[in-house]
C-alpha cells in the first residue's frame, strides 16, 4: 500500500501554485495589446496618417484605415511631407522609393517585410527628414548598386528595423548627418558602406548602436554592448554594437527593451511579479536577482548565461523567483562558485542546463522551500546540487544529474528536504547525506534512477526490490527505479458503461435485474451512461457508437458522460452493441462495451 507522503504532496502544491501565480500577472495583457492587437499611439508633427495593408486586396483604397492602400508605395504617393506612413502586419513584395519627408512605421519589425524578392534596392531614401522604423527589410539585388536600405540624402533616421539576407549591401549610405542604431543587421552579402563616413551609426552610451551578426567584439564589461567598434566604412564606426540583437531582452509587463538582462531586473518600472523575457543568444553575464520575477529563456539550449570563469552566474537572493529556460555556464572555480546561488525563499529553478560551473546549484543555509525540476545538470566540476547547512524545505525532482566530476547531489547538516524522480547517470559519488531527508515518493510512484544500483525486480513493477543506500548517513531510497522516470501518461483511461447493464429496461427504468443476469433487454428509449477517468491527463472525450460504425452517434467532452439513445433503426433489427471509447488528453484511448436486445 502506498504510503501517504504529505512532505511531497506539499512540495507538489507549492510547485503548481507557484506556476500558476506567474501567469496571473496585472498588466500581462496590456503588453499583447500594445505590441499585437492594436495600432499603437502615433506621434506625428501635425500631418495626416496614412494606412497600408496587404490584405485589403480588393479595394477601395484611400489610406484611411477602413480602406488602406494595399502597397507602402501608394501610400507614400499620396502622402505629403510630414505624414507618417503605418504599414500593417504582411508582405510586402515592392522596391520602395521615398520621395518625401516622412515617418514609415512597421507595425512589428518581425511580421512587417518588405522585400526586394532579388531585385534591385528594397528601400530608397531620395527626401532628407526621412524616418523608418518597424520592418524586417530584405531581398534586394545582386548589383553593386543595390541595397536593403540605400540612403542618398541628409537627416533620415533608421532606428529598430531588421536588416537581413540581402544579396548586395544591407545599408548603403552616400549622405552624411544620418542617424542609425538599433537595428538588427543579419546575414547580408556586405552588412554596410557609409561613402562618406558622417552618419551616426549609434546612440550613445548607454543607448547603444545596432547589432552587427558579424561582430566578433566582447563583452566584458556586461552590458550587452561590445567593448570594440564595428567599422562601416571609410574611417566611421558603431561605437557601441550589440552583442545580441535589439529587442532580446524585455519586460512583458511594460514593454521596455533592454540590452542586458541585469538591466531589465534593476530597471525601476521593473515590479514584483513581472516577466522578464530573454530570446536566443549569448549574455556573458553576472545576474542578480533581487526580486520576485519570471526569468525566462526563449529556449535552454540556445539561451546562454555565460559567467566566463568568474564568480556565481546567477544568484537568486530574492524570494518567489522562477528561473527557467536558460544554459548556465562557466562560473568561477573557487569551491563556494555555482552556476546557481539560491539564498531566497520558495524560488524555483525549472528546465534549465547547468554546464560546466564550480557546482552546479548551490542552495544556501536561508534557502527554503526551493523547487528543483526539469534540469539537466551536467559536467560540473564539483557536485551538480549542494545543499548547505540549515536549508530545508527543498523539493529536487525529475532532474537528469549526470557526469559531475565529484558527487550528484551533496547534503550536509540540511534535513527536512525531498528528493525523487530524478536520473542519477555516472556521477562518482552519486549523492551523499548526513542529514535527515526523503529520497523517494513513496510506492508505487517510486524515487530516483540510480545507474550504479544492483538490485532487481522480482515483481515486474518498475521498482528495485531493495532499497538504495545514500553514503555518510542513515538515509535511503527505498523505492529506487529500474529505469529513468519519465511523466509521459502512456497509461489508458478507464471506461465502465454504467447504464444499461443486465436486466429488463422499460422507458430506462431498470426492473428484474435478478432474471435477466446474463442479457440486456430494452423497450423504448434509455440513456446511456458512462464512468471515464484518467488519473494523469484528464480525459478529453467520450465517444459512442451503436454496432461497428464508423462515425459516433455522439462525442461527449464533459462529465457525466451520457447519452440518450432515442431511434432504434430498422424495425427489423432487435440485436445491438454499445461501444464506447474515451480518450485521454494524449490520446491514449480505452473502451467497454454490451450487447443488447432493444424493441421499440
Amino acid at each position: 500500500m502506498k504510503k501517504f507522503n504529505k512532505k511531497n504532496f506539499i512540495c507538489k502544491a507549492m510547485f503548481s501554485l507557484a506556476i500558476a501565480g506567474l501567469f496571473i500577472i496585472p498588466g500581462s495583457a496590456e503588453y499583447i495589446i500594445r505590441t499585437q492587437g492594436h495600432v499603437p499611439h502615433i506621434m506625428n508633427s501635425g500631418g495626416s496618417i496614412i494606412y497600408v495593408d496587404d490584405d485589403n486586396t480588393q479595394g477601395p483604397w484611400n489610406g484611411s484605415m477602413e480602406y488602406p492602400y494595399q502597397f507602402i508605395q501608394d501610400g507614400i504617393d499620396h502622402a505629403i511631407a510630414g505624414d507618417t506612413i503605418y504599414v500593417f502586419n504582411g508582405t510586402y513584395k515592392e522596391n520602395v522609393v521615398v520621395s518625401a519627408s516622412l515617418e514609415i512605421i512597421g507595425h512589428d519589425k518581425n511580421n512587417t517585410l518588405i522585400t526586394g524578392d532579388g531585385f534591385g534596392t528594397v528601400v530608397k531614401i531620395i527626401a532628407e527628414n526621412v524616418t523608418i522604423r518597424g520592418f524586417t527589410i530584405t531581398g534586394c539585388g545582386k548589383n553593386p548598386n543595390n541595397a536593403g536600405v540605400m540612403i542618398h540624402t541628409r537627416n533620415n533616421i533608421i532606428i529598430n528595423n531588421t536588416i537581413q539576407k540581402n544579396n548586395y549591401y544591407g545599408l548603403y549610405v552616400i549622405e552624411a548627418n544620418n542617424t542609425i542604431f538599433h537595428n538588427n543587421i543579419i546575414q547580408n552579402t556586405y552588412q554596410v558602406f557609409d561613402v562618406i563616413a558622417g552618419s551616426t551609426w549609434d546612440g550613445g552610451y548607454p543607448t547603444g548602436g545596432n547589432y552587427w551578426s558579424d561582430y566578433i567584439g566582447s563583452d566584458e564589461t556586461e552590458d550587452g554592448i561590445g567593448e570594440d567598434p564595428y567599422p562601416t566604412g571609410n574611417g566611421s564606426a558603431d561605437e557601441y554594437p550589440l552583442i545580441n540583437p535589439y529587442g532580446s531582452v524585455f519586460n512583458e509587463d511594460t514593454g521596455e527593451i533592454f540590452l542586458a538582462i541585469q538591466a531589465a531586473i534593476d530597471d525601476s518600472d521593473t515590479q514584483n511579479g513581472h516577466v522578464i523575457q530573454v530570446k536566443k543568444g549569448e549574455y556573458s553575464e553576472h545576474v542578480t536577482v533581487n526580486k520576485s520575477l519570471l526569468l525566462k529563456g526563449e529556449d535552454a539550449k540556445n539561451t546562454f548565461i555565460d559567467g566566463r570563469d568568474i564568480g556565481d552566474v546567477v544568484t537568486i537572493c530574492g524570494n518567489n523567483v522562477l528561473l527557467e529556460g536558460f544554459f548556465i555556464q562557466y562560473s568561477g572555480t573557487e569551491e563556494y562558485n555555482a552556476g546557481i546561488m539560491v539564498s531566497g525563499k520558495n524560488n524555483s529553478v525549472m528546465s534549465n542546463i547547468i554546464y560546466q560551473n564550480f557546482h552546479g546549484i548551490i542552495l544556501k543555509h536561508s534557502a527554503e522551500d526551493t523547487i528543483i525540476s526539469y534540469n539537466q545538470i551536467m559536467k560540473n566540476n564539483w557536485n551538480g546540487i549542494t545543499l548547505e547547512a540549515g536549508c530545508k524545505g527543498a523539493c529536487i525532482f525529475e532532474n537528469t544529474i549526470s557526469s559531475n566530476l565529484y558527487a550528484g547531489i551533496g547534503i550536509s547538516c540540511a534535513s527536512y528536504n525531498s528528493i525523487y524522480h530524478n536520473t542519477f547517470i555516472t556521477n562518482p559519488y552519486q549523492a551523499y547525506d548526513d542529514a535527515t531527508n526523503i529520497w523517494d515518493d513513496g510506492y508505487p510512484s517510486g524515487g530516483n534512477y540510480w545507474d550504479d544500483y544492483t538490485g532487481s525486480d522480482a515483481d515486474g513493477d518498475g521498482i528495485g526490490d531493495t532499497p538504495y543506500e545514500i553514503p555518510n548517513g542513515m538515509n535511503m531510497d527505498h523505492y529506487p527505479l529500474m529505469a529513468p522516470y519519465t511523466n509521459e501518461d502512456t497509461i489508458p483511461p478507464q471506461i465502465t458503461i454504467i447504464s444499461p447493464r443486465n436486466g429488463l429496461y422499460l422507458a430506462g427504468l431498470r426492473l428484474l435485474s435478478r432474471m435477466f443476469q446474463q442479457r440486456t433487454l430494452i423497450v423504448g428509449a434509455i440513456t446511456i451512461d458512462v464512468d471515464a477517468s484518467d488519473a494523469q491527463s484528464g480525459i478529453d472525450k467520450v465517444l459512442f457508437f451503436i454496432d461497428d460504425t464508423y462515425d459516433p452517434v455522439f462525442v461527449d467532452t464533459q462529465a457525466p458522460y451520457s447519452w440518450k439513445w432515442s431511434r432504434r433503426g430498422s424495425p427489423l433489427q432487435h440485436k445491438f452493441t454499445i461501444i464506447v471509447i474515451a480518450y485521454d488528453k494524449v490520446g491514449n484511448p480505452n473502451y467497454d462495451m454490451i450487447v443488447v436486445k432493444r424493441y421499440l
